[in-house]
C-alpha cells in the first residue's frame, strides 16, 4: 500500500465533540480521483481508493510515504469551516485564502449578508461592482448566471474549498435593481427564478443583510415566498438579521418565522447585542433561538471572538440615502438639506450615532480601509479634529470622496456577551471576514484582525485561557456542527467517507497575533494545514496551490 501523507503521533479531536485520542493518521490518493476517505481502523482488505486512514494501533508496513508528519504534541482536526465569510468579494485578488488558510480554515462559506457576485443582470455590473465596492473593492465581473460564476470561481483554481451562498442583494438587484420598494408580483416571481437557477448550479441557499440596500428594502413576506420556493430543495437561509441593537429581539423573531413559516433551515449572522444600551437583550435572544428549536425550527447562529464588527462606512448612513444605488447616495452626500436629514436622523445628544448596529460614539468608529493610507487606524472623533468638522460631516465628507469605498471598525459590543454567544450551544465559529494577501508584505490598511485570528483565538483565549469549553466542544463548533449545518457528508469529521482537510495545532501554544493597531500577523500554533490531502500550511511554508474546490450541495 502506498500513502501520500502520514501523520504519526498526534492526538485526534475527530470533530464530533467525542473525546481526543492518540491516532495516526494516513491518506492516499488514487490517480485521476479527487476525494479522500477515512476508516476508524486499518482494514487488511482495504480497498485501493482515495483512502485517509485512522489507527490507534501500529501502521503496517507499506510503501514510504511522500510525506510524514511527527504530530507530537499536536491535535489532529478537520480541516475548520468559516460557516461565514465573504471572501467570495477577493477571491479575484487573492485566490490563495492566506490569511484563512493559516488559521486552520480549509473550507469557507461565502455569499453572506445578502452579498453575492451573481446573479448579474445584463447591463448590471457596475449597480454590483459599485454595491460592493466598500468590502472588497471592484470585482471584475465577465459573467451573468451563477453557473457562469461559479466556472469563474473554478478557473481561479482556489486553495481553499468554497461553499457559495446567492446574496438577496443580488437576486433584488438583478430583478428590480436599487429602488427602495416592494416588489412586484412578476419581480417576485423573477427573483425565486433566478434562486432557482442559482440552486441548480450549486448554491446552498440565499443570504440576506437587511441592514443594507437594496436587502433592507425587502418585507417578511418577500423572503418567506423566497424561502418557500426553494424549502424543497433543502435551500438555507442564512441572515444578517434587521437590527442588531433597539430591534434585535424583533429582528432575531423575524429570521425565525422566515425559516418557519419557509419550511427552511435559518442561521442567523454574526449573533450579538450592539450598543451599551442593548447589551442586556444577549439572554433574552438566546433563550429565543431556544424556545423556537423547541417548536422544531431548525434555527442557529454563527459568532466571531471580538467586540467589533467591521462593514462600510456607508452603513453608518439611513436607508432612504441609499435608495437608487451609490450614484444617488453620492447625490444626497452633496446636498446640505440631506445631511442635516440624515444628522436629525442618527445623531444622539450631539454626541452618538444611531443605526441599526446600535449607538456609538465617534471614538468607536475606526476607519479600517480606504484610499488614504494616513487615515486607515484612526477613529471619526480624530478625524473630526484634524478636519476641523462636525463629526458627522467628517464622516460624510469621507464617504463621499472615497465614492462609498471605504470600510471600517466599530467598537459596540460587550466581552462578555462575545463569551456567551460563543458558548452558546447552537452557535458555531465564523469571522465575518474576507481572505487577505499572499506573501510577507506589507499590506494596506487596518482591517479588522479576525481576517486573521478568529479561529486561533477561539482555541487560545477562550479554550486554553478563558476555558470556556473543552478542546473537543471548540473544534466541534468549527467543523462539524458546521458541517452539519451545511448537510456537507465528506467533511468536517476525521472519520470514514470525509475528506482529508485538517488542521494541525499546538494547544500549547495557538494563539491569534493580529491585533487592531496591526492586524496583518499570522497566527503561531499552527503548524500544517492539509486541504483535501495537499500540505498547504507546511511551518512556516505556505504553498498556494489550487488545493481547493467549490463545493456543491450533497
Amino acid at each position: 500500500m502506498a500513502w501520500s501523507l502520514l501523520i504519526r503521533n498526534g492526538t485526534v479531536v475527530d470533530g464530533s465533540g467525542a473525546p481526543a485520542r492518540a491516532a495516526d493518521v494516513a491518506d492516499q490518493e488514487r490517480p485521476g480521483h479527487g476525494a479522500y476517505w477515512a476508516a476508524s481502523r486499518i482494514f487488511t482488505d482495504f480497498i485501493l481508493s482515495p483512502t485517509l486512514i485512522l489507527s490507534t494501533t501500529s501502521m503496517p508496513e507499506v510503501t514510504r510515504p511522500k510525506t510524514v508528519i511527527d504530530a507530537k504534541g499536536l491535535m489532529v482536526a478537520p480541516g475548520f469551516i468559516d460557516i461565514h465569510s465573504h471572501s467570495d468579494l477577493v477571491y479575484d485578488k487573492c485566490p490563495s485564502a492566506e490569511s484563512k488558510v493559516r488559521q486552520g480554515v480549509t473550507t469557507e462559506v461565502v455569499g453572506m449578508c445578502s452579498f453575492s457576485p451573481a446573479p448579474v443582470a445584463p447591463g448590471r455590473a457596475d449597480l454590483v461592482q459599485e454595491w460592493a465596492g466598500g468590502i472588497g473593492g471592484k470585482i471584475p465581473i465577465t459573467w451573468n448566471t451563477f453557473g457562469e460564476y461559479l466556472d469563474h470561481l473554478r478557473g481561479l483554481g482556489p486553495t481553499v474549498n468554497i461553499v457559495q451562498f446567492v446574496g438577496h442583494g443580488a437576486l433584488r438587484l438583478a430583478a428590480v435593481g436599487p429602488a427602495a420598494r416592494p416588489v412586484t408580483p412578476d419581480e417576485q416571481q423573477g427573483m425565486e427564478r433566478l434562486l432557482a437557477e442559482a440552486l441548480d448550479a450549486g448554491a446552498f441557499g440565499f443570504s440576506t443583510g437587511l441592514v443594507y440596500a437594496p436587502s433592507v428594502y425587502g418585507n417578511t413576506d418577500e423572503l418567506v415566498s423566497l424561502a418557500r420556493s426553494m424549502a424543497g430543495r433543502r435551500g438555507l437561509y442564512f441572515s444578517h438579521i434587521r437590527g442588531e441593537a433597539a430591534t434585535l429581539e424583533q429582528a432575531a423573531e423575524e429570521a425565525i418565522r422566515i425559516g418557519e413559516q419557509g419550511g427552511v433551515p435559518v442561521q442567523i449572522a454574526h449573533v450579538k447585542a450592539s450598543g451599551r444600551e442593548n447589551w442586556g437583550k444577549m439572554d433574552r435572544v438566546l433563550r429565543m433561538i431556544d424556545g423556537a428549536r423547541a417548536r422544531g425550527v431548525d434555527v442557529t447562529g454563527d459568532v466571531y471572538p471580538y467586540p467589533a464588527g467591521s462593514t462600510k462606512m456607508d452603513n453608518l448612513l439611513p436607508a432612504w440615502m441609499h435608495d437608487g444605488g451609490i450614484s444617488k447616495l453620492l447625490e444626497r452626500l452633496i446636498d446640505p438639506k440631506a445631511r442635516q436629514r440624515a444628522i436629525a436622523d442618527c445623531l444622539v445628544d450631539g454626541e452618538r450615532w444611531r443605526t441599526g448596529s446600535g449607538g456609538m460614539g465617534w471614538d468607536e468608529i475606526m476607519i479600517a480601509t480606504c484610499s488614504k493610507p494616513e487615515l486607515a487606524g484612526i477613529h471619526l472623533a480624530e478625524l473630526a479634529r484634524r478636519t476641523g468638522k462636525e463629526p458627522a460631516q467628517a464622516m460624510m465628507d469621507l464617504v463621499m470622496e472615497e465614492r462609498a469605498g471605504v470600510s471600517m471598525i466599530v467598537f459596540s459590543q460587550s466581552e462578555d456577551n462575545v463569551g456567551t454567544a460563543l458558548g452558546y450551544a447552537h452557535n458555531m465559529v465564523g469571522s465575518d471576514s474576507l481572505s487577505l494577501h499572499a506573501g510577507p508584505g506589507p499590506h494596506p490598511g487596518k482591517p479588522h484582525p479576525r481576517s486573521y485570528g478568529t479561529f486561533p483565538r477561539v482555541l487560545g483565549v477562550y479554550c486554553r485561557e478563558k476555558r470556556l469549553f473543552s478542546w473537543e466542544t471548540a473544534v466541534h463548533k468549527m467543523t462539524g456542527m458546521a458541517a452539519t449545518k451545511l448537510g456537507l457528508k465528506d467533511r468536517g469529521l476525521v472519520q470514514a467517507g470525509r475528506a482529508a482537510d485538517l488542521a494541525l495545532f499546538d494547544p500549547a501554544t495557538v494563539r491569534d497575533e493580529a491585533t487592531f493597531p496591526d492586524p496583518h500577523r499570522h497566527p503561531v500554533g499552527i503548524p500544517y494545514v492539509i486541504v483535501n490531502g495537499q500540505v498547504v500550511v507546511d511551518g512556516p511554508r505556505y504553498h498556494a496551490v489550487p488545493a481547493g474546490r467549490v463545493l456543491t450541495p450533497q
